[in-house]
Protein backbone atom coordinates (compact mmCIF):
# COMPACT_ATOMS: atom_id res chain seq x y z
CA UNK A 1 0.00 0.00 0.00
CA UNK A 2 2.38 2.44 1.00
CA UNK A 3 4.45 1.77 -2.36
CA UNK A 4 1.48 2.42 -4.35
CA UNK A 5 0.85 5.82 -2.84
CA UNK A 6 4.55 6.69 -3.58
CA UNK A 7 3.92 5.79 -7.63
CA UNK A 8 1.29 7.82 -7.39
CA UNK A 9 1.93 10.84 -5.47
CA UNK A 10 5.68 10.75 -7.44
CA UNK A 11 3.41 11.01 -10.59
CA UNK A 12 0.73 13.72 -9.63
CA UNK A 13 3.27 16.11 -8.13
CA UNK A 14 5.33 15.90 -11.46
CA UNK A 15 1.95 16.33 -13.43
CA UNK A 16 0.99 19.59 -11.54
CA UNK A 17 4.19 20.85 -12.36
CA UNK A 18 4.48 19.63 -16.21
CA UNK A 19 0.95 19.71 -17.55
CA UNK A 20 0.89 23.54 -17.08
CA UNK A 21 3.48 26.24 -17.81
CA UNK A 22 3.99 27.53 -14.68
CA UNK A 23 4.12 23.96 -13.53
CA UNK A 24 3.73 24.07 -9.55
CA UNK A 25 1.37 24.22 -6.84
CA UNK A 26 1.31 25.01 -3.13
CA UNK A 27 -0.37 25.02 0.20
CA UNK A 28 0.59 23.41 3.56
CA UNK A 29 1.60 24.08 6.95
CA UNK A 30 4.55 26.22 8.54
CA UNK A 31 7.81 24.36 8.96
CA UNK A 32 10.08 25.42 11.48
CA UNK A 33 11.88 28.48 11.76
CA UNK A 34 15.06 27.48 11.05
CA UNK A 35 13.71 25.99 7.70
CA UNK A 36 11.85 28.97 6.28
CA UNK A 37 14.37 31.48 7.34
CA UNK A 38 16.71 29.15 5.11
CA UNK A 39 14.21 29.42 2.50
CA UNK A 40 13.45 33.04 2.62
CA UNK A 41 17.39 34.10 2.59
CA UNK A 42 17.56 32.07 -0.28
CA UNK A 43 14.79 33.07 -2.44
CA UNK A 44 16.13 36.63 -1.15
CA UNK A 45 20.05 35.83 -2.27
CA UNK A 46 18.47 34.71 -5.70
CA UNK A 47 16.82 37.52 -6.74
CA UNK A 48 20.11 39.78 -5.51
CA UNK A 49 21.92 38.09 -8.06
CA UNK A 50 19.80 38.19 -10.61
CA UNK A 51 19.10 41.90 -9.87
CA UNK A 52 15.53 41.14 -9.94
CA UNK A 53 15.42 38.73 -12.99
CA UNK A 54 16.44 41.67 -15.13
CA UNK A 55 18.55 40.18 -17.57
CA UNK A 56 15.74 37.31 -18.49
CA UNK A 57 14.77 37.71 -21.89
CA UNK A 58 11.71 36.97 -21.15
CA UNK A 59 9.28 36.60 -17.96
CA UNK A 60 6.34 34.59 -17.41
CA UNK A 61 4.10 35.31 -14.33
CA UNK A 62 1.07 33.66 -13.10
CA UNK A 63 -0.98 34.37 -10.20
CA UNK A 64 -2.24 31.86 -7.62
CA UNK A 65 -5.69 31.63 -9.08
CA UNK A 66 -4.20 30.36 -12.41
CA UNK A 67 -1.83 28.06 -10.93
CA UNK A 68 -4.58 26.47 -8.37
CA UNK A 69 -7.45 26.17 -10.90
CA UNK A 70 -5.21 24.63 -12.82
CA UNK A 71 -3.98 22.13 -9.92
CA UNK A 72 -8.10 21.64 -9.51
CA UNK A 73 -8.38 19.89 -12.80
CA UNK A 74 -6.78 16.52 -11.84
CA UNK A 75 -9.42 15.65 -8.93
CA UNK A 76 -10.31 12.29 -10.38
CA UNK A 77 -7.59 10.99 -11.87
CA UNK A 78 -7.34 7.28 -11.49
CA UNK A 79 -4.19 5.72 -10.86
CA UNK A 80 -4.63 1.34 -10.92
CA UNK A 81 -1.85 -0.98 -9.84
CA UNK A 82 -1.01 -4.53 -11.37
CA UNK A 83 -2.41 -6.08 -8.26
CA UNK A 84 -5.59 -3.96 -8.69
CA UNK A 85 -5.68 -1.63 -6.41
CA UNK A 86 -6.64 1.99 -6.81
CA UNK A 87 -5.60 5.66 -5.88
CA UNK A 88 -7.96 8.55 -6.71
CA UNK A 89 -7.03 11.98 -6.49
CA UNK A 90 -10.28 12.98 -4.37
CA UNK A 91 -8.89 17.11 -3.45
CA UNK A 92 -6.13 19.62 -4.12
CA UNK A 93 -5.99 22.85 -2.36
CA UNK A 94 -3.12 25.27 -3.05
CA UNK A 95 -2.08 28.53 -2.15
CA UNK A 96 1.64 30.37 -2.95
CA UNK A 97 3.58 31.61 -0.26
CA UNK A 98 6.88 33.75 -0.24
CA UNK A 99 9.80 31.00 -1.12
CA UNK A 100 7.49 28.14 -0.73
CA UNK A 101 4.63 26.87 -2.73
CA UNK A 102 2.14 24.23 -0.82
CA UNK A 103 0.19 21.69 -1.63
CA UNK A 104 -2.58 19.76 0.11
CA UNK A 105 -3.63 16.42 -1.76
CA UNK A 106 -6.86 14.21 -1.45
CA UNK A 107 -6.43 10.51 -1.90
CA UNK A 108 -8.43 7.56 -1.45
CA UNK A 109 -6.67 4.26 -1.88
CA UNK A 110 -8.79 1.14 -1.88
CA UNK A 111 -7.45 -1.88 -1.69
CA UNK A 112 -8.89 -4.53 0.77
CA UNK A 113 -9.86 -1.77 2.99
CA UNK A 114 -10.34 1.78 1.93
CA UNK A 115 -8.01 4.47 2.88
CA UNK A 116 -8.39 8.34 2.94
CA UNK A 117 -5.09 10.17 3.41
CA UNK A 118 -4.27 13.74 2.75
CA UNK A 119 -0.57 14.59 1.97
CA UNK A 120 0.85 17.96 2.55
CA UNK A 121 4.07 19.00 1.06
CA UNK A 122 6.04 22.42 0.01
CA UNK A 123 7.57 23.13 -3.10
CA UNK A 124 10.53 25.24 -3.01
CA UNK A 125 12.01 28.02 -5.73
CA UNK A 126 14.08 25.73 -8.64
CA UNK A 127 17.92 25.46 -9.20
CA UNK A 128 19.50 24.55 -11.92
CA UNK A 129 21.59 21.72 -12.05
CA UNK A 130 22.43 19.90 -15.87
CA UNK A 131 19.73 20.21 -18.06
CA UNK A 132 16.82 20.34 -15.59
CA UNK A 133 15.65 22.50 -13.13
CA UNK A 134 15.42 20.99 -9.72
CA UNK A 135 11.88 21.56 -7.50
CA UNK A 136 13.23 20.17 -4.36
CA UNK A 137 9.36 18.71 -2.33
CA UNK A 138 9.36 18.18 1.12
CA UNK A 139 6.43 16.41 2.58
CA UNK A 140 5.19 18.10 6.15
CA UNK A 141 2.13 16.06 6.75
CA UNK A 142 0.63 13.16 6.45
CA UNK A 143 -2.85 12.82 7.78
CA UNK A 144 -5.44 10.11 8.04
CA UNK A 145 -9.40 10.44 6.89
CA UNK A 146 -10.59 7.49 8.15
CA UNK A 147 -12.68 6.87 11.47
CA UNK A 148 -10.93 5.83 14.74
CA UNK A 149 -10.76 1.63 14.03
CA UNK A 150 -10.37 2.24 10.61
CA UNK A 151 -7.68 4.60 11.11
CA UNK A 152 -5.90 1.54 13.73
CA UNK A 153 -5.78 -1.00 11.31
CA UNK A 154 -4.47 1.34 8.31
CA UNK A 155 -1.62 2.42 11.17
CA UNK A 156 -1.08 -1.04 11.12
CA UNK A 157 -1.04 -1.57 7.53
CA UNK A 158 1.10 1.32 6.78
CA UNK A 159 3.51 1.89 9.55
CA UNK A 160 6.17 3.98 8.28
CA UNK A 161 4.12 5.57 5.52
CA UNK A 162 2.36 8.22 8.39
CA UNK A 163 5.46 9.56 8.73
CA UNK A 164 6.67 12.43 6.78
CA UNK A 165 10.30 11.55 6.56
CA UNK A 166 9.05 8.35 5.08
CA UNK A 167 8.09 10.54 1.96
CA UNK A 168 11.14 12.81 2.08
CA UNK A 169 13.28 9.75 1.54
CA UNK A 170 11.27 8.67 -1.44
CA UNK A 171 10.51 11.52 -3.11
CA UNK A 172 12.22 13.24 -5.67
CA UNK A 173 13.05 16.33 -6.73
CA UNK A 174 10.10 17.04 -9.72
CA UNK A 175 12.74 18.05 -12.49
CA UNK A 176 11.89 20.10 -16.00
CA UNK A 177 13.74 20.92 -18.86
CA UNK A 178 15.32 24.13 -19.42
CA UNK A 179 14.90 23.95 -22.86
CA UNK A 180 11.50 25.68 -24.44
CA UNK A 181 11.24 25.83 -28.22
CA UNK A 182 8.72 28.60 -30.09
CA UNK A 183 8.33 29.10 -33.76
CA UNK A 184 7.86 32.72 -35.33
CA UNK A 185 6.03 32.84 -38.77
CA UNK A 186 5.71 35.17 -41.24
CA UNK A 187 2.95 33.91 -44.48
CA UNK A 188 3.99 34.43 -47.79
CA UNK A 189 2.72 37.90 -49.24
CA UNK A 190 1.69 39.20 -52.78
CA UNK A 191 0.60 43.13 -53.30
CA UNK A 192 0.96 45.41 -56.02
CA UNK A 193 2.85 48.96 -56.29
CA UNK A 194 1.24 51.74 -58.17
CA UNK A 195 3.11 54.27 -59.64
CA UNK A 196 5.80 55.39 -62.47
CA UNK A 197 7.10 52.12 -62.07
CA UNK A 198 4.32 49.34 -61.29
CA UNK A 199 5.32 46.00 -60.07
CA UNK A 200 4.07 43.36 -58.49
CA UNK A 201 5.78 41.78 -55.19
CA UNK A 202 5.99 38.56 -53.67
CA UNK A 203 7.47 37.33 -50.12
CA UNK A 204 7.95 34.34 -49.03
CA UNK A 205 6.58 32.52 -46.01
CA UNK A 206 8.83 32.37 -43.26
CA UNK A 207 9.00 30.24 -40.11
CA UNK A 208 12.10 30.16 -37.39
CA UNK A 209 12.19 28.56 -34.28
CA UNK A 210 13.36 30.35 -30.92
CA UNK A 211 14.65 27.94 -28.24
CA UNK A 212 14.48 29.51 -24.77
CA UNK A 213 16.02 28.22 -21.83
CA UNK A 214 14.40 27.87 -18.41
CA UNK A 215 16.48 29.35 -15.85
CA UNK A 216 14.48 30.45 -12.91
CA UNK A 217 11.25 29.46 -11.09
CA UNK A 218 10.29 31.67 -8.26
CA UNK A 219 8.02 31.12 -5.78
CA UNK A 220 7.02 34.49 -4.52
CA UNK A 221 3.95 36.00 -2.61
CA UNK A 222 0.17 34.87 -4.31
CA UNK A 223 2.25 34.11 -7.86
CA UNK A 224 5.02 32.42 -9.39
CA UNK A 225 7.35 33.87 -11.74
CA UNK A 226 9.42 31.78 -14.51
CA UNK A 227 12.47 33.33 -16.10
CA UNK A 228 13.82 32.57 -19.50
CA UNK A 229 16.97 32.99 -21.44
CA UNK A 230 17.73 32.97 -25.19
CA UNK A 231 21.35 31.65 -24.09
CA UNK A 232 21.83 28.22 -22.13
CA UNK A 233 25.09 29.55 -20.40
CA UNK A 234 23.46 32.02 -18.03
CA UNK A 235 21.84 29.76 -15.33
CA UNK A 236 20.57 31.12 -11.98
CA UNK A 237 22.99 29.51 -9.05
CA UNK A 238 23.24 30.75 -5.71
CA UNK A 239 26.59 30.97 -4.91
CA UNK A 240 26.88 33.30 -2.00
CA UNK A 241 24.45 35.14 0.68
CA UNK A 242 23.63 38.27 1.15
CA UNK A 243 23.30 39.59 4.61
CA UNK A 244 21.30 42.35 5.65
CA UNK A 245 19.18 43.55 8.75
CA UNK A 246 16.38 41.32 8.19
CA UNK A 247 18.39 38.19 8.16
CA UNK A 248 16.84 36.70 11.44
CA UNK A 249 13.56 38.06 10.52
CA UNK A 250 11.37 36.14 8.31
CA UNK A 251 8.29 38.93 8.68
CA UNK A 252 11.34 41.19 7.67
CA UNK A 253 12.40 38.75 4.49
CA UNK A 254 9.24 38.54 3.23
CA UNK A 255 8.95 42.13 2.91
CA UNK A 256 12.09 42.76 1.85
CA UNK A 257 11.52 39.82 -0.88
CA UNK A 258 8.25 41.96 -2.18
CA UNK A 259 10.56 45.26 -2.03
CA UNK A 260 13.22 43.58 -4.43
CA UNK A 261 10.49 41.73 -6.52
CA UNK A 262 7.75 44.67 -7.06
CA UNK A 263 8.40 44.58 -10.90
CA UNK A 264 7.46 40.82 -10.80
CA UNK A 265 3.76 40.60 -10.85
CA UNK A 266 0.75 41.04 -13.39
CA UNK A 267 -2.60 42.52 -13.36
CA UNK A 268 -4.43 39.27 -14.76
CA UNK A 269 -4.25 35.87 -14.42
CA UNK A 270 -1.05 35.40 -16.96
CA UNK A 271 1.92 38.04 -17.55
CA UNK A 272 4.42 37.37 -20.15
CA UNK A 273 6.98 39.94 -20.88
CA UNK A 274 9.24 39.51 -23.39
CA UNK A 275 13.02 41.95 -23.74
CA UNK A 276 14.16 43.51 -26.17
CA UNK A 277 16.53 40.92 -26.70
CA UNK A 278 14.16 38.22 -27.68
CA UNK A 279 12.76 41.01 -30.46
CA UNK A 280 16.01 41.75 -31.72
CA UNK A 281 16.52 37.97 -32.33
CA UNK A 282 13.47 37.77 -34.30
CA UNK A 283 14.12 40.50 -36.81
CA UNK A 284 17.85 39.64 -37.43
CA UNK A 285 16.58 35.75 -38.45
CA UNK A 286 14.03 37.46 -40.79
CA UNK A 287 16.75 39.46 -42.55
CA UNK A 288 19.53 36.66 -42.31
CA UNK A 289 17.19 33.79 -43.11
CA UNK A 290 16.93 33.85 -47.30
CA UNK A 291 18.86 36.20 -49.57
CA UNK A 292 15.52 36.87 -51.44
CA UNK A 293 13.02 38.81 -49.24
CA UNK A 294 11.41 40.09 -52.31
CA UNK A 295 10.49 39.06 -55.42
CA UNK A 296 9.92 41.60 -58.43
CA UNK A 297 7.76 41.79 -61.19
CA UNK A 298 8.02 44.86 -63.26
CA UNK A 299 4.73 45.91 -64.84
CA UNK A 300 4.32 47.46 -67.90
CA UNK A 301 4.28 51.77 -67.63
CA UNK A 302 5.49 54.71 -68.84
CA UNK A 303 8.88 55.62 -66.75
CA UNK A 304 9.99 58.41 -68.70
CA UNK A 305 8.78 61.58 -71.56
CA UNK A 306 10.06 64.03 -72.61
CA UNK A 307 9.16 67.40 -74.90
CA UNK A 308 11.98 68.68 -76.99
CA UNK A 309 11.26 71.30 -79.94
CA UNK A 310 13.94 70.30 -82.67
CA UNK A 311 12.77 72.37 -85.38
CA UNK A 312 9.72 69.71 -84.83
CA UNK A 313 8.26 68.89 -81.48
CA UNK A 314 9.57 65.30 -80.63
CA UNK A 315 8.52 63.08 -77.72
CA UNK A 316 11.50 61.27 -76.52
CA UNK A 317 10.35 58.22 -73.79
CA UNK A 318 10.64 55.09 -72.21
CA UNK A 319 8.74 52.37 -71.56
CA UNK A 320 9.02 49.26 -69.15
CA UNK A 321 7.59 46.21 -71.05
CA UNK A 322 8.54 44.16 -67.87
CA UNK A 323 11.28 42.42 -65.83
CA UNK A 324 12.83 40.85 -62.74
CA UNK A 325 14.21 41.80 -59.83
CA UNK A 326 14.99 40.62 -56.18
CA UNK A 327 15.78 42.33 -53.03
CA UNK A 328 17.62 41.26 -49.81
CA UNK A 329 16.58 42.73 -46.43
CA UNK A 330 20.19 43.19 -45.06
CA UNK A 331 19.52 44.67 -41.54
CA UNK A 332 16.24 45.19 -39.63
CA UNK A 333 17.58 46.39 -36.12
CA UNK A 334 15.48 47.88 -33.18
CA UNK A 335 16.07 51.81 -33.02
CA UNK A 336 13.73 51.99 -29.65
CA UNK A 337 10.50 50.52 -28.11
CA UNK A 338 8.34 53.42 -26.32
CA UNK A 339 4.86 54.73 -26.76
CA UNK A 340 3.31 51.35 -27.36
CA UNK A 341 5.06 51.03 -30.61
CA UNK A 342 8.73 49.63 -32.12
CA UNK A 343 10.92 51.38 -34.49
CA UNK A 344 12.79 49.49 -36.60
CA UNK A 345 16.06 50.43 -38.78
CA UNK A 346 16.04 48.58 -41.95
CA UNK A 347 18.37 48.39 -44.77
CA UNK A 348 18.58 46.30 -48.12
CA UNK A 349 19.97 46.02 -51.47
CA UNK A 350 18.70 44.48 -55.02
CA UNK A 351 18.75 44.45 -58.50
CA UNK A 352 16.37 44.87 -61.78
CA UNK A 353 16.56 43.45 -65.22
CA UNK A 354 14.03 45.94 -66.95
CA UNK A 355 13.00 44.91 -70.36
CA UNK A 356 13.23 48.53 -71.82
CA UNK A 357 11.60 50.40 -75.29
CA UNK A 358 11.52 53.98 -76.65
CA UNK A 359 11.77 56.46 -78.59
CA UNK A 360 15.09 58.51 -78.84
CA UNK A 361 14.81 61.90 -81.27
CA UNK A 362 13.24 59.46 -83.41
CA UNK A 363 15.17 56.45 -83.17
CA UNK A 364 13.29 53.26 -81.36
CA UNK A 365 15.25 51.16 -79.40
CA UNK A 366 15.09 48.32 -76.66
CA UNK A 367 17.23 47.90 -74.19
CA UNK A 368 17.80 45.24 -70.95
CA UNK A 369 19.98 46.88 -68.65
CA UNK A 370 21.15 45.20 -64.86
CA UNK A 371 20.52 48.15 -62.02
CA UNK A 372 21.10 47.40 -58.72
CA UNK A 373 19.62 49.58 -56.07
CA UNK A 374 19.33 50.03 -52.44
CA UNK A 375 17.41 51.13 -49.25
CA UNK A 376 19.60 52.72 -46.69
CA UNK A 377 18.97 52.92 -43.07
CA UNK A 378 15.06 53.58 -42.77
CA UNK A 379 12.80 53.69 -40.06
CA UNK A 380 9.96 51.69 -40.09
CA UNK A 381 7.21 52.18 -37.33
CA UNK A 382 5.93 49.25 -36.29
CA UNK A 383 2.78 48.12 -33.61
CA UNK A 384 1.83 44.98 -31.46
CA UNK A 385 -1.25 44.00 -32.09
CA UNK A 386 -3.88 41.34 -30.54
CA UNK A 387 -5.26 38.93 -33.10
CA UNK A 388 -7.51 36.40 -31.46
CA UNK A 389 -5.60 34.69 -28.46
CA UNK A 390 -2.24 35.60 -30.29
CA UNK A 391 0.18 39.06 -30.44
CA UNK A 392 1.44 39.88 -33.76
CA UNK A 393 3.95 42.61 -34.67
CA UNK A 394 3.04 44.49 -37.66
CA UNK A 395 3.23 47.87 -39.69
CA UNK A 396 1.94 50.60 -38.75
CA UNK A 397 -1.48 51.96 -41.34
CA UNK A 398 0.37 53.61 -43.90
CA UNK A 399 3.81 52.90 -43.18
CA UNK A 400 6.05 53.03 -46.28
CA UNK A 401 10.06 52.87 -46.95
CA UNK A 402 11.53 53.83 -50.10
CA UNK A 403 13.71 52.14 -52.87
CA UNK A 404 15.97 54.35 -54.67
CA UNK A 405 16.78 53.08 -58.04
CA UNK A 406 18.84 53.92 -61.22
CA UNK A 407 18.48 52.89 -64.69
CA UNK A 408 21.68 54.11 -66.66
CA UNK A 409 22.10 53.57 -70.12
CA UNK A 410 23.78 54.55 -72.92
CA UNK A 411 20.77 55.91 -76.32
CA UNK A 412 21.86 57.23 -79.60
CA UNK A 413 24.92 58.56 -78.18
CA UNK A 414 23.11 60.02 -75.33
CA UNK A 415 23.59 59.17 -71.66
CA UNK A 416 20.36 58.25 -70.22
CA UNK A 417 19.84 58.03 -66.30
CA UNK A 418 16.18 57.23 -64.95
CA UNK A 419 16.02 57.90 -61.49
CA UNK A 420 12.83 56.68 -59.56
CA UNK A 421 12.07 56.23 -56.00
CA UNK A 422 9.16 53.66 -55.51
CA UNK A 423 7.53 53.48 -52.00
CA UNK A 424 6.48 49.87 -50.49
CA UNK A 425 3.81 49.95 -48.25
CA UNK A 426 5.52 48.32 -45.21
CA UNK A 427 2.40 46.62 -43.71
CA UNK A 428 1.97 44.55 -47.45
CA UNK A 429 4.74 42.66 -45.93
CA UNK A 430 5.54 43.24 -42.25
CA UNK A 431 2.07 42.56 -42.01
CA UNK A 432 2.08 39.70 -39.38
CA UNK A 433 5.08 38.88 -37.26
CA UNK A 434 3.48 35.68 -34.92
CA UNK A 435 5.11 36.51 -31.29
CA UNK A 436 5.92 33.82 -29.15
CA UNK A 437 3.26 32.20 -27.19
CA UNK A 438 4.97 29.98 -24.56
CA UNK A 439 1.61 28.31 -24.37
CA UNK A 440 -0.58 26.19 -26.13
CA UNK A 441 -4.04 25.80 -26.17
CA UNK A 442 -4.87 22.59 -25.59
CA UNK A 443 -3.19 20.17 -22.32
CA UNK A 444 -3.92 16.16 -22.32
CA UNK A 445 -4.72 15.71 -18.87
CA UNK A 446 -4.62 11.96 -17.79
CA UNK A 447 -7.92 10.25 -16.69
CA UNK A 448 -6.88 7.10 -16.19
CA UNK A 449 -3.27 5.63 -14.95
CA UNK A 450 -1.94 1.90 -15.14
CA UNK A 451 1.06 1.12 -13.25
CA UNK A 452 2.53 -2.54 -13.85
CA UNK A 453 4.60 -4.60 -11.44
CA UNK A 454 7.51 -2.97 -12.73
CA UNK A 455 6.58 0.16 -11.82
CA UNK A 456 5.90 1.11 -14.74
CA UNK A 457 3.24 3.90 -15.45
CA UNK A 458 0.84 3.84 -18.80
CA UNK A 459 -1.44 7.24 -19.30
CA UNK A 460 -4.50 4.77 -20.89
CA UNK A 461 -7.04 7.19 -20.79
CA UNK A 462 -7.13 11.30 -21.52
CA UNK A 463 -9.40 13.97 -20.99
CA UNK A 464 -8.40 17.71 -22.78
CA UNK A 465 -8.10 21.14 -20.63
CA UNK A 466 -8.51 23.32 -22.99
CA UNK A 467 -7.69 27.76 -21.75
CA UNK A 468 -8.53 30.47 -23.69
CA UNK A 469 -6.90 34.24 -23.22
CA UNK A 470 -9.32 37.18 -22.21
CA UNK A 471 -9.18 40.81 -21.94
CA UNK A 472 -5.71 40.78 -23.70
CA UNK A 473 -4.17 43.66 -23.08
CA UNK A 474 -0.19 44.93 -24.67
CA UNK A 475 1.79 47.53 -23.33
CA UNK A 476 5.18 48.12 -25.11
CA UNK A 477 7.49 50.53 -22.82
CA UNK A 478 11.04 50.74 -21.51
CA UNK A 479 12.37 47.91 -24.28
CA UNK A 480 10.04 45.35 -23.99
CA UNK A 481 6.60 44.36 -24.92
CA UNK A 482 4.14 43.48 -21.87
CA UNK A 483 1.10 40.71 -22.24
CA UNK A 484 -1.41 40.65 -19.98
CA UNK A 485 -4.50 38.38 -19.82
CA UNK A 486 -6.90 36.23 -17.90
CA UNK A 487 -6.92 33.04 -18.44
CA UNK A 488 -10.36 30.25 -18.51
CA UNK A 489 -9.93 26.94 -18.11
CA UNK A 490 -12.32 24.26 -19.70
CA UNK A 491 -12.79 20.51 -20.17
CA UNK A 492 -14.60 18.93 -23.35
Amino acid sequence: MGSLVIKALRFYFALILLCFAARQAAFAQQTEDSLRLSELRRLRDQIVLDQGLRSADALVVMTERAVAEAARQLVGLEIVLSNGSTIRVTSVESELKTAAALVKIGLQAKSSVTVNLQLSGRINSGEVAKDTLRLPIRVTDVKLGNGLFSSLLVKTLLGEWLKPETWNDELPAIELPLEIAETMRIPASKFDVAGEMPMEISTPAFESPLKFSLVSLLVLNKRAVLALRLDRNAASVIQTSHASANHDDPLALEGEIEQLAKDLNGNGDLRIRIGRRVLSRMLTQIAAAQRTDFDIRLKQGRVRAEEVNAIINITNYTDVEGGQGRADITDLSIDRIAEGRISVRLSGQGELDPQLKGREYGIPYSLSPHVTFAIQDQIVPLEFAGEGERVILRALPGATFPIKMRISAKVAGRDLGINRTVAVEAGRWLNRIELPSFFGREIPLPQRVEIDAGGNWYVTKHRKLNYTLGNLRLAANEDALDIIADLKLTTP
